[in-house]
C-alpha cells in the first residue's frame, strides 16, 4: 500500500524569492553532505521541454552508506545508492527516487507546488478521490516545530535570526498571522517499500525522517540563509550551481578513490540485500 502525506510549509518569502532560495539551499547542502565517498553525485543538470512546460531536469545519485540508521544498516549494504530524477518547472516540481538494488519494490515520488498563501488550499496538487481518501496532511512550522538538539544552531533559528538585507526575522510564535510576505510549499509525498517484515517501518522512517525532518531543517536554513542568496539573480545562481557541482564531483571521486584503496585490506560486510536475487537512489 502506498503511503501518501501532504506537507504544507509556510515561509516568510515571496514565491519568486523562493525560486532562488531553493536552488541555493540544495546546492549548498549537497556540497556539505559530500564527503568520505558518501553524499550526492550530480550526473545531469540541463534544461528540458515537454510541450508548453519548460524547466530544468536533474539526475543525481545519493551514496548513503553510513548515513543510514543503525537498524537499517544491519541488513543494507554500505554501498546503498538512491537515484533521484527531478523535473523543475517552477512553480511546480516533480521528483522521483528509485533504488537499483530493490527494483520496483521501492519508490518515492514528490510533487510540489509553490503558492502565495499560508497553506490554506485543500487540494493544491489535484489529487483524485482515492488518493484524497488515504492522504494525511501535516503542517510544518519552521518556528515552533521541535528539531533534534544535535542539529540545532542558533544562527539557523528563525526566532533568533534577523536578516540584515531585508529586516525580516526574529519570528514570533504566531508569525503566520502577522508576517508579510508569506508563501507555502505544498508537497505530496508517495512512498512505497514492499519488503516483508520491515515495510511499515521503512515507509514511516522515510516519511518522518528522510522527508519531514529534512523539509523542516532545510526550510529553516532557507530563511536563515536569506542574506547569502537574496541578491543573487538566476544567472549568478546557475554559475554558483555549476561551480558547486564541479567541486562536489571532484571531491566525491577523490574520496571514493581513497576509500576503495582502504577497502582492499578490509573484509566486506555481508548483508541481506547482497544475497537478494531480485536486485536490479
Amino acid at each position: 500500500m502506498v503511503l501518501i502525506k501532504e506537507f504544507r510549509i509556510p515561509l516568510p518569502l515571496t514565491v519568486e524569492e523562493y525560486k532562488v532560495a531553493q536552488l541555493f539551499m540544495v546546492a549548498t547542502i549537497s556540497k556539505k553532505n559530500t564527503s568520505l565517498g558518501e553524499g550526492i553525485e550530480v550526473l545531469e543538470n540541463k534544461p528540458f521541454a515537454d510541450g508548453a512546460t519548460t524547466g530544468f531536469f536533474t539526475r543525481k545519485i545519493f551514496h548513503l552508506g553510513g548515513r543510514l540508521p543503525a537498524w537499517l544498516r544491519s541488513f543494507a549494504p554500505t554501498s546503498l545508492q538512491i537515484e533521484e530524477k527531478a523535473w523543475n518547472a517552477y512553480p511546480y516540481c516533480k521528483t522521483s527516487y528509485a533504488c537499483p538494488l530493490l527494483g520496483d519494490r521501492f519508490s518515492v515520488s514528490i510533487e510540489t507546488r509553490y503558492e502565495p498563501d499560508s497553506g490554506t488550499q485543500e487540494n493544491c496538487l489535484n489529487l483524485n478521490n482515492e488518493e484524497l481518501s488515504i492522504r494525511e496532511v501535516e503542517h510544518i512550522d519552521i518556528v515552533n516545530d521541535p528539531i533534534d538538539e544535535a542539529h540545532y544552531k542558533p544562527e539557523e533559528d528563525p526566532k533568533i535570526f534577523q536578516s540584515v538585507k531585508t529586516g525580516r526575522g526574529k519570528l514570533q510564535n504566531d508569525w503566520m498571522k502577522s508576517t508579510k510576505p508569506i508563501m507555502c510549499c505544498y508537497k505530496v509525498c508517495k512512498v512505497e517499500f514492499r519488503c516483508w517484515g520491515v515495510q511499515n517501518k521503512v515507509e514511516n522512517f522515510i516519511q518522518r525522517v528522510a522527508l519531514r525532518d529534512t523539509f523542516l531543517m532545510g526550510h529553516r536554513q532557507i530563511f536563515c540563509w536569506i542574506d547569502q542568496w537574496f541578491d543573487m539573480d538566476m544567472e549568478s545562481l546557475r554559475e554558483f550551481e555549476r561551480k558547486t557541482n564541479e567541486e562536489m564531483k571532484a571531491q566525491f571521486h577523490n574520496n571514493n578513490s581513497n576509500n576503495n584503496n582502504n577497502n582492499n585490506t578490509q573484509p566486506q560486510r555481508s548483508s541481506f540485500f547482497s544475497r537478494s536475487t531480485d536486485g536490479n537512489k
